[in-house]
């Protein structure tokens, strides 16, 4: 265990722990909680921390439990289509471990190299993966946690037919390190395409939003599909307001079946797959940046043209990525959330924060029972007080 980093790669919003613990055990995990038990100090769980800023301030901050250390592949089994890792492996590493077995974790955070495994769960972190496998916790089935008490507990299984405690695995997933610090995860996996091919059309916006609804009632199995735009676009190399992507896997003969299907909608140019890791990583690397959600059946009250953001119409999701005005900020939200939707302030600075009326708006969970389940699994409220509601 070693506290020898700097406190400014664990800071949030201009706060800094006074001490940072690097964990490399799920013992040294559990003994850190313990002791800020004892203490009544306050921890905050850190790995990649490419999302490390999502969340209000912390209400106090303590120490920095750093998982990056607790990394590598515990157990492996390709036929079973199984792998058991430490939750501070990175997407990265995990790749490399999984590719020579034709196999992947269908899961994009973005910046593969520095996201961690058990950070992406927690985070419940969205990209360009959604579209065709869900959420990430989809794609977990068994976990070993410690929860706010310093109990270490497993839940799930290390094999797809075993769900014992299934359910309390899914929970831990979007909670953000509020009610357990994950150690250990076994993950599902599934196998790489043999052919993968991205597609990229200019347009401007409504024509982007208009051809992906032609492509989403089309039926067509598509594996991601997106919309940038604004100067985010021309990052991407696009000569309109707007670039359209869309991206087909498969077997050979199937992916030029589809793409001449796809073809005949619009005109494409073919673009480099690594692309898909360009847009994840657009959210992670914006100075500013906001999560917002609308319900399916409807059209997002938000003007995108001139504006960058990166949209994934398939899952009614966008990331704004230029700051607004609070006031205009506080306008979206409200429009967003009369229909059902979400406007969550992904990258901002407390005080934008705090007067745009918190990161996360209005609850989507019923205060009582958040509260219900922080006093259940950290009854004295040493994991990351105050950076969700509760």
């Amino acid at each position: 265990m070693g506290v020898a980093l700097s406190a400014d790669l664990h800071a949030i919003d201009g706060i800094t722990p006074r001490n940072i613990v690097r964990a490399t055990s799920e013992a040294e995990v559990a003994d850190t909680i313990r002791g800020a038990n004892e203490r009544g100090e306050a921890i905050v769980i850190t790995g990649g921390a490419t999302r490390l800023g999502v969340g209000d301030p912390p209400a106090r901050y303590d120490t920095a439990l750093d998982l990056s250390a607790l990394r590598g592949i515990v157990e492996y089994e390709p036929g079973d289509l199984v792998a058991t890792v430490r939750a501070g492996t990175t997407l990265a590493e995990l790749a490399e471990a999984l590719t020579p077995r034709g196999q992947r974790w269908p899961v994009e955070p973005g910046l593969p190299q520095r996201a961690t495994v058990g950070g992406t769960i927690a985070s419940a972190a969205g990209g360009p993966s959604r579209l065709r496998y869900f959420h990430p916790r989809d794609w977990v089935i068994g976990a070993r946690v410690v929860l706010g008490d310093g109990t270490p507990v497993r839940s799930g299984g290390r094999v797809v037919k075993n769900v014992t405690g299934y359910d309390l695995t899914r929970l831990w997933s979007g909670t953000f390190g509020t009610l357990v610090a994950i150690v250990e995860v076994t993950l599902k996996l599934t196998a790489i395409p043999e052919r993968t091919v991205s597609l990229i059309a200019d347009a401007d916006v409504p024509e982007a939003f208009e051809t992906a609804k032609l492509l989403q009632g089309s039926g067509l199995p598509l594996d991601a599909l997106a919309i940038v735009t604004g100067e985010a676009a021309g990052s991407l190399g696009a000569r309109g307001d707007a670039a359209l992507l869309v991206r087909l896997t498969g077997p050979a003969a199937a992916v030029r079946r589809l793409g001449r299907e796809v073809r005949e909608l619009v005109r494409w140019r073919d673009v480099a797959n690594e692309v898909w890791n360009e847009i994840g990583a657009l959210p992670l690397e914006a100075k500013w940046a906001a999560r917002v959600a609308w319900p399916s059946a409807t059209r997002p009250a938000i003007q995108f043209a001139g504006y960058p953001a990166v949209i994934y119409p398939g899952n009614s999701t966008a990331y704004l990525l230029r700051s607004i005005d609070r006031a205009t900020f506080g306008k979206v939200r409200a429009s967003l959330e009369a229909v059902g939707g979400i406007a969550v302030l992904e990258r901002a600075s407390g005080e934008y924060k705090r007067e745009a009326g918190g990161a996360w708006g209005t609850p989507r969970v019923p205060l009582a029972i958040a509260r219900a389940l922080k006093e259940r699994f950290d009854p004295r409220g040493v994991l990351a007080p105050g950076r969700m509601p509760a």
